[in-house]
């Protein structure tokens, strides 16, 4: 009979490794998004940019092949990020659109990163604005209101706006 018991014990113990896969555990967006793809969207968006203000108009464009570089590494980042959005720590939960979104951010960091490559500052200010694009699809399903990822901004509690 002991025997028996230890054998059982045994087998449970064992097959209690075997049982089905876990689901994966949500990861945290909000941090990925702020610490990562966010940083990475502004290195490409900033790389170009054509002020008219008070002080006039000005351009902003990449001088240098440390600064083409920057931007380069930008796109890079971004179409490593949405690859990252498609695993299953981060699409656990979500729509089943999520991984649609990630991998449109890989699609237009593809493109990012040609421009990039090609030096050509109005395909990089192109590009950025399909990005945006991009980007801003994904937040409207996912992120309708984005000024509560941001700590420590007072929002009107009714309308989730800024007062």
């Amino acid at each position: 009979m002991g025997r028996i018991l230890a054998i059982s014990a045994a087998t449970i113990l064992l097959c209690s490794g075997c049982s089905a896969q876990e689901e994966p555990k949500a990861a945290d967006i909000k941090a990925e998004m702020l610490l990562h793809v966010q940083p990475a969207a502004e290195t490409f968006w900033n790389a170009v940019q054509f002020i008219s203000d008070e002080n006039g108009s000005r351009e902003i464009v990449p001088q240098t092949a440390a600064e083409w570089q920057e931007v380069l590494e930008g796109a890079r980042a971004l179409k490593k990020y949405g690859a990252t959005l498609q695993e299953p720590e981060y699409a656990a939960g979500r729509g089943a659109d999520w991984k649609d979104y990630a991998k449109g951010l890989v699609d237009v960091a593809g493109q990012a990163e040609a421009a990039a490559q090609s030096h050509d500052p109005d395909k990089v200010l192109e590009v950025g604005g399909t990005l945006y694009n991009v980007c801003s699809a994904c937040h409207e399903v996912y992120m309708p209101n984005p000024v509560s990822v941001a700590p420590g901004i007072p929002t009107d509690e009714s309308t989730g706006t800024q007062p």
